[in-house]
Order: C-alpha cells, then sequence, then structure tokens
C-alpha cells in the first residue's frame, strides 16, 4: 500500500489541476481514511495523508463555505474526505466485497467520483467546535443515513426536526454553490454529474 498511495500522491503534486485543502477558520481536515477513526478501522491512505480537490470542486467548496459563514457565523466545514486515488479505492474494494457495505463502495473499475477529486465528504462544526447532530454519524451505512428517506424517519419521529435541519444546512449551502447530494448518503456531495465528470476529467491511479 505504501508505495502504490506514495506514487499517487507524487502524480496529484505534479498535476497544477488539483488544489490542496488546508485548514482555516472556514475549513477543518480529518481524513478519516488516514486514521483508524472508520469503518475499516484502518489506515488506508498511508502517505496520501493530504486533502487535494480537483480546482474546479474546490471553487464550489469556496464557495460553499463562503455561505455557510453568512448563514452561521463561526460555523465551518468539516472534511472528511476528498480526493481518493483509484489505488486506495481498490484497497477499500477489496475489505467490503462480497459485503454488505460493497453498495457504498463504487467499484474501482468504473470508478467513483472522489477518484476524480471530484467528490467531497463533510459535515459542518459549530462555533465551539462541536460536530453537528445530523442523526446518523459519517460512513453510518443505513436507511438513516439516505436523504430520500429523510421524510420517512422524520414521519416516525426516529430523525428529530433539529438533526433535519442539520442536514438541510448542509445540503443548502452545498447544493446552492454547485454541488449535488448523493441520494444515500448526506455527507457526500458531488461537484457535477457522473457522465460529465468521467467524460471531462481524468481519474487520479
Amino acid at each position: 500500500m505504501s508505495s502504490q498511495t506514495l506514487q499517487s500522491l507524487k502524480v496529484v503534486l505534479a498535476s497544477p489541476e488539483f488544489v490542496e485543502l488546508k485548514e482555516s477558520a472556514f475549513v477543518r481536515i480529518d481524513l478519516k481514511y488516514a486514521t483508524e477513526d472508520n469503518f475499516m478501522n484502518e489506515n488506508v491512505y498511508g502517505e496520501f495523508n493530504r486533502a487535494f480537490l480537483h480546482e474546479h470542486a474546490a471553487a464550489k467548496l469556496q464557495r460553499a463555505s463562503e455561505l455557510l459563514n453568512e448563514k452561521k457565523p463561526g460555523y465551518r466545514f468539516i472534511i472528511y474526505d476528498v480526493l481518493r486515488p483509484r489505488s486506495v479505492q481498490w484497497i477499500m474494494w477489496r475489505k467490503v466485497e462480497g459485503t454488505y457495505q460493497q453498495d457504498y463502495i463504487a467499484n474501482p473499475e468504473r470508478g467513483s467520483n472522489h477518484n476524480f477529486g471530484m467528490a467531497v465528504d463533510l459535515s459542518i462544526l459549530n462555533e465551539k467546535g462541536e460536530v453537528l447532530d445530523m442523526g446518523t454519524g459519517f460512513d453510518e451505512f443505513d436507511e438513516m443515513s439516505q436523504p430520500r428517506h429523510e421524510e420517512k424517519y422524520l414521519a416516525e419521529n426516529k430523525l428529530s426536526p433539529q438533526c433535519h435541519q442539520n442536514r438541510l444546512l448542509l445540503r443548502d449551502c452545498m447544493e446552492s454553490a454547485g454541488f449535488r447530494q448523493l441520494a444515500s448518503e448526506w455527507w457526500h456531495f458531488d461537484a457535477l454529474p457522473r457522465a460529465e465528470i468521467r467524460e471531462r476529467f481524468k481519474i487520479v491511479e
């Protein structure tokens, strides 16, 4: 894994198309797959432990962070995953293949939007630095994590109105900046439609 992810890092650093995200008053970086604090309980990123986005997506994220600051001064995004090389996608796929989690990890053969640096996984921190309650955690793979089922769980009083409002705040900022939310994950946003990403951009191996 080490040599694969190190090579991926070198490729990204050599490309002018990618922007490295840095911590600021608007953004905190917490790359979950570069730690053991993830659903695999393993660091699968190795040397690829820095946050990058394609410049097209990075510009939209900057706009989304400005919108969040306008709506909620003192709030900021916490970034869980951004550019994920396909070399890492293969590592993750081999760990989940044949399990229920397979549905949440894109097959590396076709690639994930993360592999192009065109997807962001994130949440929101309040002015005290606390993660807003979204009803489920990041990478909590169940129906209540899926935006398409929110009305159902609201009606059943399983997803609280406050958690729903927190999700709507995240969604509004991201979608107003040009992102599209994945229907199965409240934390995942794509900078462009899948087909357009594959037509216009090059995957990061």
